[in-house]
């Protein structure tokens, strides 16, 4: 939540002292300041009771000095909220956490409206507390804040009740909901009872999606959501499976995400993918690679709410350091349905799909000049292809399919591209590199996917066995990958309060020497991810022990190193942190699977450049 100035001054710190507020029963009052965008609240301790189930809901405020608010960890390390003793009748406080519960509980409510429809450009919500009201306006990109209007002297309550009369006059589409593309959604709007289901909330709604020309009008039926990542700033992509009368023989999934207006489309990064595979022989990775149908991209007029709300960021200040505003695309993708890792049945085929996932994602970088930056077991899906075996029969042959490709970037723009992404780091964090959680890398690397791709494998085997989800084996439910029952190994990679400190995790991963924990399913596995994290573990020593990465060589190590007797420093050989020394490549992958015994022998390695 960025602070605007407003005519130089920062309205946080510098605001005119509140009026004095209402007081009920004889108690108390207490008059703060938030640091939310220049917006400043009164809230009282006897304020109404939070929604049953909220974060807030039972739990007292605590006049305990603290450092950081939830909010702070919410949002990340540079956040910038604090949280103070109270101090009655000052006006110039920071965020106190009595401030930062009901400001949790509206984001939660924004949150709710953005899933409810899925195709809802913004939101706004308020906040009452006794004659007060701040307006919390949430558009994928921003959550702004209002300065307070209080409604009990001036003018102020007919602001009030204006403000009512305009959001009751708001159309569909003011209020940030597309009707032009589901009729559906207006519908699902007022009724007075939504499923708690999240997963069977948009089943029955239909996108009316345009072909190349107006005859070719088709019909899409949303089914349930198969996977989501709900988020009021952010790509917030969701995906469900769907039904078309213009693909009526074919399994479907729809995927609908916000990303980022400047990034490169996933359908260019594919169809420059297949072009690759037609013209060389990489024909072999368009069975790993996902086959889309359909691809909208929906703009926004310039006097949208959206582009009203981006032109406030055209040359605005900032209280702290600058900020950059980040339009976002509604983007809608039909694609065929394939199977989810924990689909799978048996490890043989688990470790084939990891291989084949390996593979694919360095054909992609070394030809049409991609990486992939968002490897996550998500992102890692199954296509079952029948094919003929050696002895002629028909056999069903599985391939692993990489797939979400909105935070890809080209491999010769990647400094330049760095430098106009988004605030928000690149990738899932359990499964992003440590030196991009910790910040201490400014280009994603080729290594740091495949840091990933070690993190899906270990998780994956650690956390996970083979068995029955709940009821499915009375149900005849095949056997599939489901969580191990009791304590998880690497549980604090997924509850880490920060990235810095989830990096500070996974550094000290590579430097333990305690053995990886495997589920018993996954053993076959061990010798894979051992050499993988010795690898790691020596690349990194040699970083940090490489004279380019040390502020000054030791004289003995000068003279070793062939310096003059007079002490020049000779320039030292660049560090190939590309590779971490040469410690961390493509074979470094590969070749260990070479060597695997028991279910994942012969495993099929699909390319291999040299």
């Amino acid at each position: 939540m960025p602070r605007l100035v407003v005519d130089g001054i920062d309205p946080v710190l510098n605001h005119a002292p509140s009026p004095k507020p209402i007081r009920y029963g004889g108690d108390k009052s207490t008059t703060l300041t938030t640091s939310m965008t220049g917006s400043e609240s009164a809230l009282s301790k006897s304020r109404k009771r939070p929604v049953e189930g909220s974060h807030t809901a039972n739990k007292r405020p605590t006049k305990k000095s603290r450092t950081k608010s939830t909010l702070s960890q919410g949002l990340g390390d540079d956040a910038g909220v604090s949280v103070e003793e109270e101090d009655e009748g000052s006006s110039s406080k920071p965020e106190t956490q009595r401030q930062v519960d009901p400001a949790l509980q509206v984001c939660r409510y924004l949150l709710e409206m953005f899933s409810v429809p899925l195709l809802r450009s913004h939101a706004t919500v308020g906040l009452v507390d006794r004659d007060r009201l701040q307006l919390y306006h949430a558009n994928r990109s921003v959550i702004l804040v209002s300065s307070a209007i209080n409604f009990s002297e001036g003018d102020g309550l007919n602001k009030f009740i204006a403000i009512v009369i305009a959001f009751r006059c708001l159309s569909f589409r003011q209020n940030g909901i597309l009707d032009t593309l589901a009729k559906n959604n207006t519908e699902l709007v007022k009724k007075s009872e939504i499923p708690r289901d999240n997963k069977v909330v948009q089943g029955g709604n239909q996108l009316q999606l345009p072909g190349k020309k107006p005859e070719e009008t088709f019909t899409v039926t949303l089914g349930d959501i198969i996977s989501r990542d709900p988020a009021t700033v952010g790509r917030s992509t969701v995906v469900l499976k769907a039904t078309s009368d213009r693909w009526p023989k074919t399994e479907l999934v729809v995927k609908i995400s916000w990303p980022g207006s400047g990034r490169v489309p996933e359908t260019d990064f594919l169809k420059k993918a297949y072009e690759e595979a037609e013209e060389t022989d990489g024909k072999w990775a368009t069975k790993h690679l996902p086959q889309v149908f359909y691809a909208k991209d929906v703009v926004f007029e310039k006097d949208s709410t959206s582009e009203s709300v981006a032109s406030l960021f055209t040359d605005a200040k900032f209280a702290k350091g600058g900020y950059v505003y980040e339009r976002r695309t509604l983007r809608i993708i039909i694609q065929e349905q394939l199977h989810p890792l924990k689909s799978l049945t048996n490890a043989r085929h688990f470790g084939q799909v990891l291989l084949d996932t390996a593979c694919v994602h360095r054909w992609l970088h070394d030809h049409p000049g991609i990486l992939h930056r968002d490897l996550s077991p998500n992102n890692i899906m199954c296509r079952y292809i029948e094919e003929t075996n050696a002895k002629g029969e028909p056999e069903e042959q599985v391939y692993g399919v990489l797939t979400d490709y909105d935070l890809s970037s080209w491999t010769k723009d990647l400094k330049i591209d760095y430098t106009r992404t988004s605030q928000q780091r690149t990738g899932t964090p359990p499964y992003m590199a440590q030196e991009l959680l910790k910040g201490t890398s400014t280009t994603h690397l080729y290594r740091h996917d495949v840091e990933s791709l070690f993190y899906i494998m270990l998780l994956m085997c650690g956390r996970h066995t083979f068995g029955h989800a709940k009821g499915g084996a009375s149900n005849g439910a095949e056997r599939r990958v489901v969580m191990r029952e009791g304590n998880r190994p690497y549980e604090d990679w997924f509850k880490a309060p920060s990235y810095a400190v989830l990096g500070k995790n996974k550094s000290s991963f590579f430097l333990d020497t305690e053995d990886i924990e495997l589920s018993p399913a996954f053993e076959d596995f061990r010798i894979w991810l051992r050499d993988l994290r010795y690898c790691f573990s020596e690349g990194f020593k040699c970083k940090l022990s490489h004279p380019s990465n040390r502020e000054e060589m030791p004289q003995w190590k000068l003279r070793r190193a062939g310096g003059s007797a007079g002490g020049v420093k000779p320039t030292p050989i660049p560090f190939d942190d590309e590779t971490l020394g040469g410690y961390v490549d493509y074979y470094a992958v590969i070749e260990p699977t070479r060597y695997l015994k028991g279910g994942l022998e012969g495993l099929i390695i699909r390319y291999d450049p040299a």
